[in-house]
């Protein structure tokens, strides 16, 4: 899934920035795979990995770039998936209906975090157009605060 993200990120990136974000994606995934066996390597890894995405922007300069929450979500189950790697090597066996549960949590993962920058994206978005669209959102926000507030209060 590492590789996947490289190949597609230099896919879409200009050919200036192309060398630079497959060569980052593919040290990205090279520590990946390391990081099975050597799982401190892992922050390194996602860092390489979505430094290619960084190298893309700095590059490129797109506008207010949607791929974001692909390399988000991405970043996410390649994490989730060496973790879950780990697991499946290691001699300790997990609990009956493991096997389902987890390829279920990770694709779950990945699709909140989908989401997640999604609806940040449009909140983004918003907040650069102004008017009246900013204020709905805005009295949404309170109206769901106080909603809270008095959920905790009743307790």
């Amino acid at each position: 899934m590492a590789l996947g993200l490289a190949v597609w990120l230099a896919l879409v990136a200009s050919d200036d920035a192309a060398p630079v974000v497959l060569a980052l994606g593919v040290v990205g995934a090279l520590l990946t795979a390391a990081a099975v066996v050597w799982p401190a390597l892992l922050f390194l890894a996602l860092a390489v990995a979505g430094s290619g995405y960084a190298a893309l922007l700095a590059i490129d300069e797109p506008p207010l770039d949607v791929r974001v929450a692909g390399v988000a979500a991405c970043l996410l189950v390649v994490g989730e998936l060496v973790g879950w790697a780990r697991e499946l090597w290691s001699t300790t066996r997990d609990e009956p209906g493991g096997e389902w549960r987890r390829p279920t949590w990770i694709a779950l993962v990945g699709a909140g975090g989908l989401l997640l920058v999604w609806g940040l994206l449009a909140i983004v978005d918003l907040a650069r157009v102004e008017g009246l669209a900013v204020e709905a959102v805005g009295a949404a926000c309170a109206l769901a605060a106080l909603l809270v507030v008095r959920r905790l209060a009743r307790g």
